[in-house]
């Protein structure tokens, strides 16, 4: 009976939707993340910055060496750095990334898209691994390397995120530049730029919220509407009108962008003339929206 109680646990955690969704995504991330490096970048001799830049330098200059089998090396000693500075779901997260990412490098090592233009083939290469790294950054995990350094130095001597993550991703280029061609060098800043502002997008995209300020005489029902029809919370502000000095209630809500329409149609309805202030919301945490951490 015990071990049945154990087991159900065990079960139950691994099962959770906070766990095997976000495994999903990184692991399709790092899928995608592998095709634009094995399908388009290698073919080209173009680099990226980051642990997968320097395992690409290195199999330019020695062919034999895989270069899922490099990534996973070098994060080796990365990974056992930061094993007692981050926190556990992220390290697991990370691992799982990390482990997916050479997994993915090694199976699809003879994949090629055939782009034969190299600009084009550092913008599509770009958007392919921006969306791929997004979907593992979005998850609450990273593809090792640069991530976690970045994190480390942070935590231990206060160092900026953005410098080192800059500085880290740079080295490679460098080195690509004198060792390998200093033109495929040149056009991975294009690749590593239109990347790195998908990730962006992608990750914001998913967090972005819209904020809505509603001044109605009929607040007390627009509320009661939002709370039903929308599912949403909604709070009452206390307020006075500068020209009439009488008093108002103002309605501050956060919905979702495809829930504006809706939103509108409903204020409308209730109030043609309402006044209605929508701002655009980058991140929301709570009930509802993202979970903290």
């Amino acid at each position: 009976m015990k071990k049945l109680k154990i087991w159900v646990k065990i079960r139950a955690s691994v099962f959770q939707k906070d766990i095997w969704i976000p495994s999903l995504s990184i692991i399709l991330g790092a899928l995608m993340w592998s095709i634009a490096i094995n399908g388009i970048l290698v073919h080209h001799r173009l680099l990226t910055g980051g642990v997968s830049g320097l395992a690409l330098v290195i199999y330019y200059l020695v062919p034999k060496l895989p270069i899922g089998l490099m990534i996973f090396l070098i994060n080796i000693p990365i990974f056992i750095m930061g094993w007692t500075m981050l926190s556990g779901k992220f390290f697991a997260f990370s691992l799982l990334g990390m482990a997916s990412f050479s997994f993915f490098l090694t199976v699809t090592t003879h994949l090629q898209i055939p782009v034969e233009n190299p600009l084009l083939a550092c913008l599509f290469a770009g958007v392919i691994s921006g969306v791929g790294s997004g979907l593992i950054f979005r998850a609450g995990g990273s593809g090792g390397g640069t991530g976690i350094i970045a994190m480390v130095l942070n935590r231990r001597f206060s160092v900026r995120v953005g410098l080192v993550t800059f500085s880290i991703n740079t080295i490679p280029l460098i080195l690509g530049a004198f060792l390998v061609d200093l033109n495929a060098a040149l056009y991975s800043i294009v690749y590593v730029y239109t990347s790195g502002s998908v990730m962006d997008r992608i990750i914001s995209s998913f967090s972005e919220r819209r904020s809505v300020w509603i001044i109605s005489s009929q607040s007390s029902e627009i509320c009661q509407q939002i709370l039903i029809k929308l599912h949403r919370g909604a709070t009452l502000l206390s307020g006075k009108g500068a020209y009439s000095r009488s008093p108002v209630e103002v309605i501050y809500s956060v919905i979702s962008p495809f829930e504006l329409a809706k939103l509108k149609d409903l204020v409308i309805t209730i109030d043609p003339k309402a006044f209605l202030i929508i701002n655009e919301t980058q991140e929301v945490i709570g009930k509802g929206f993202d979970h903290p951490g």
